[in-house]
């Protein structure tokens, strides 16, 4: 057994706190081409966000109407990871893959037990780090807007 690619550090870049009927997602760009995915692309994924957003309802826990989406343009076409709180402290994520980086459409590619890469998972400790500490250390003062304004950017 043997690895195939070194590993290189990709640019992650957050992009906005976008807002969806009453949730707030922080969305983020990471790229193996180009310092951000296709203005295209985030477009799709945005028009997406709202379908994506039913599955908070899969479980019956309290959801914060936060969450982060991670577009991450790769070697295999475009990830869409999309997560969300709930539950005070677990994370509820879906991953979709859009192949084809000339017509976007993503489709739902999480439902064969695939979760994250290692790039994806530096956001995803970032928010968690940032979660516990605007959220969780302090619950009965849980600042949620600290938290929104609270990025990470990486070369």
């Amino acid at each position: 057994m043997s690895i195939n690619n070194k590993y290189t550090t990709r640019p992650i870049r957050f992009l906005e706190v976008y807002e969806c009927g009453n949730w707030k997602i922080k969305i983020y760009s990471i790229s193996i081409h180009n310092e951000f995915v296709k203005k295209e692309t985030i477009d799709i994924a945005k028009t997406n966000i709202s379908e994506w957003l039913k599955n908070a309802s899969n479980y019956p826990l309290e959801t914060y109407k936060i969450a982060t989406l991670i577009l991450h343009e790769g070697k295999e076409g475009c990830f869409a990871i999309i997560n969300w709180w709930i539950d005070d402290n677990m994370l509820q994520q879906l991953v979709y893959l859009s192949n084809n980086m000339d017509q976007i459409e993503f489709k739902l590619y999480s439902d064969k037990g695939i979760i994250t890469c290692v790039w994806e998972l530096e956001i995803i400790w970032f928010e968690r780090n940032a979660w516990v500490k605007h959220v969780l250390s302090n619950p009965a003062n849980a600042d949620f807007t600290s938290y929104l304004n609270e990025h990470l950017n990486k070369d």
